[in-house]
């Protein structure tokens, strides 16, 4: 054999081996915007992203055929982020308002969900009611820059209410006394009294004070990706993964649309 032969074989064996590593892998990137402040739909254990949004967000690979990328923002961070491209899609528990349809494209909705309250177990006898809840009497404290914020705020304007940054804040102000009742988003209240181990200082009241959706946020204009994403959902909810990875999650009876 020859060595022009000789250097023809090689070169194409170190091709077909090229080919071959590379067989199967996308060059598609999705870059997945998360706050992990919302247990148990996205938060951190151990330095790694974990939880409901994480699952759903791992499996769009396979089903787009893409690398799925997670970065995490914090919440206030990810429609800035988003606009200005740094993240293709926001999959962090996004409740679907009229306010941000304005801003941003969302995807069908994969969970029925709303505003619940949390209270101390020693005060159940007397403030688990939403009656009592509204009747303004009683202290009421929300986590910044969410749908709960904007329901205690104009749906109990007569009650005297404290902001705070993270979920994880305003439950230790109920646990101190500084509140009579935190609210916040479903997910929330499941994990934080029905999951084990159960902080048996804490008492949910599991009716819904709102009626509302999460889904997937996209880009303005980008309807392309919104579309393949509706097509991943309504795959989901017929084969049931939706469910499974719910209830994985969440310990409770959990509505998905």
């Amino acid at each position: 054999m020859n060595k022009w032969l000789v250097g023809s074989v090689l070169t194409l064996i170190a091709l077909v081996t090229v080919g071959c590593s590379n067989f199967g892998l996308s060059e598609r990137v999705i870059n997945v915007g998360m706050a992990t402040n919302y247990a148990p739909l996205a938060f951190e254990k151990d330095g790694t992203p974990q939880g409901v949004e994480v699952d759903f967000a791992k499996a769009l690979e396979d089903e787009l055929g893409a690398t799925v990328n997670i970065k995490v923002y914090a919440w206030e961070m990810l429609l800035e982020a988003l606009e200005a491209g740094e993240i293709d899609v926001v999959m962090s528990g996004v409740s679907v308002t009229e306010k941000r349809k304005g801003l941003m494209l969302f995807s069908e909705p994969y969970m029925k969900v709303g505003q619940m309250a949390v209270i101390r177990t020693e005060d159940a006898g007397f403030l688990a009611s939403a009656e009592q809840l509204k009747s303004g009497k009683f202290r009421v404290g929300y986590s910044q820059h969410t749908t709960g914020a904007h329901y205690v705020k104009n749906e109990l304007k007569g009650a005297e209410s404290k902001a705070y940054p993270t979920s994880k804040e305003g439950v230790e102000g109920l646990i101190n006394k500084e509140i009579d009742y935190f609210v916040h988003d479903a997910p929330t209240v499941w994990q934080l009294t029905s999951s084990y181990p159960t902080d048996e200082r804490l008492f949910g009241m599991y009716t819904p004070l709102t009626k509302e959706y999460l889904a997937w946020a996209v880009k303005s204009g980008n309807t392309e990706l919104q579309e393949e994403l509706n097509e991943v959902i309504k795959e989901w909810q017929e084969n049931g993964f939706i469910s499974r990875t719910v209830n994985k999650w969440i310990p409770v009876s959990v509505t998905t649309e």
